[in-house]
């Protein structure tokens, strides 16, 4: 049996409905070095700030202060955007490895937030250059406080942008090739945010068939106008 189909097979015997399998599990050192925290003032695009750390609670603290104001360059037209991305992991000699969630159905978070609205990104490796670009969003909402809150979001519900713009024509996530997980704030409200991460995980519902939420009317090619 190929080495691919036995973890398959090793998957799917464990997947219990219900059940979340944590992927991150935030409060560690090992754990916060598969981040790298970016602003828009570390590309001299602004002058936000941001960083992770460790909270009182000993969970991530993904924290900074977002700053709308544009540099007089001449060039840029918008500012203020900070962002945490995981780290592309790798197998054997260096090489770049991807994430398989094919046989699981949510995303899973719990946190604890400021009550703004932070952008989760799932990006993808595609075959061809034209698709590098290629990332998957959905809004993460928070209430703020101090309670923690348990955000379970199906990956149907994630709409396809590159470079920045929403496409026309949109796909479900192909779930067998994702290359790392994003948290982005840009919401245009100056100040300081902080979102607490406890862990990220995996959840597979048995319950959800929904594979993809947006529909595309797309036309047969010989209808006139299409």
């Amino acid at each position: 049996m190929p080495s691919n189909l036995k973890e398959y097979c090793y998957i799917v015997s464990y997947l219990f409905p219900g059940e979340v399998d944590i992927v991150w599990q935030f409060g560690s050192d090992e754990c916060h070095k598969q981040w790298v925290t970016t602003s828009d003032k570390d590309h001299r695009e602004g002058f936000s700030t941001c960083q992770l750390s460790i909270s009182p609670m000993g969970k991530a603290l993904f924290s900074g202060t977002l700053d709308t104001r544009v540099p007089h360059d001449g060039h840029i037209k918008k500012a203020g955007y900070c962002n945490m991305k995981s780290i592309r992991a790798r197998k054997s000699f260096k090489r770049e490895a991807v994430l398989d969630w094919t046989v699981y159905t949510h995303l899973v978070l719990r946190v604890r937030g400021d009550g703004r609205s932070y952008m989760l990104n799932i990006s993808t490796e595609g075959y061809f250059d034209l698709l590098w670009n290629d990332i998957y969003h959905y809004v993460l909402f928070t209430r703020g406080g101090p309670y923690w809150q348990i955000a379970k979001i199906p990956f149907s519900k994630f709409f396809l942008s590159s470079k920045g713009r929403v496409q026309d024509k949109q796909c479900p996530i192909p779930l067998n090739y994702i290359s790392s997980l994003g948290i982005s704030v840009g919401d245009k409200i100056n100040g300081q945010f902080h979102l607490e991460i406890d862990y990220i995980g995996l959840e597979f519902d048995p319950s959800h068939t929904e594979i993809f939420a947006y529909e595309m009317y797309k036309m047969p090619k010989y209808i006139v106008a299409t």
